[in-house]
């Protein structure tokens, strides 16, 4: 799981409060199992899919500009690694706000197995900007868009020998 926590000044307090906190829960894919891919933006054991957009803007003053699969970011083999995410967000009230980072996976990718290829390694970053930490407080300046890309998982067994009616799916789905 990556848990995208943010604190900084607010509209939307309640009690006269000024500041918020929030984490946002997000995930990235799951490695392929021996005679299955693996799930796509899910945490593993739970199969928790995620804190739903609605929420977290509603309670935050953050704005949610894209969240989706990110395309080939799963390893591929005979049966491919879950799909991570794309995440892109920006401050609702134009102000600057701490982004609390303790991600995983970002040096270090998921590993295939069996002939299988290593998932994508995550990445933080602001948008037309560079990479940011993946651990530590970092500020998101106003009007900066962060953008996260959750970790994809690995692959299992050897590509060449994917189900051809799966390598359709795979190409009409746009997951490669």
């Amino acid at each position: 799981m990556w848990n995208i926590t943010f604190r900084g000044k607010t509209d939307r307090g309640a009690n006269n409060n000024s500041l918020f906190a929030v984490t946002a829960v997000v995930n990235g894919g799951t490695g392929a199992r021996p005679n299955k891919d693996g799930l796509s933006a899910t945490a593993y054991p739970s199969g928790v899919k995620g804190t739903p957009v609605e929420i977290n803007e509603a309670v935050a003053p953050l704005l949610f500009l894209k969240k989706e699969y990110n395309p080939g970011s799963g390893g591929k083999g005979k049966y491919n690694g879950g799909l991570g995410q794309l995440i892109e967000i920006k401050s609702a009230i134009n102000e600057d706000m701490d982004l609390l980072a303790s991600f995983d996976r970002i040096k270090f990718p998921a590993r295939g197995r069996l002939n299988g290829s290593n998932g994508k390694p995550g990445q933080v970053s602001i948008k037309g900007k560079g990479k940011l930490n993946g651990k530590g407080t970092q500020v998101i300046k106003a009007g900066d868009i962060l953008q996260i890309h959750t970790p994809g998982g690995a692959g299992y067994g050897d590509y060449s020998e994917r189900d051809q009616v799966m390598l359709k799916k795979d190409l009409e789905n746009e997951f490669l």
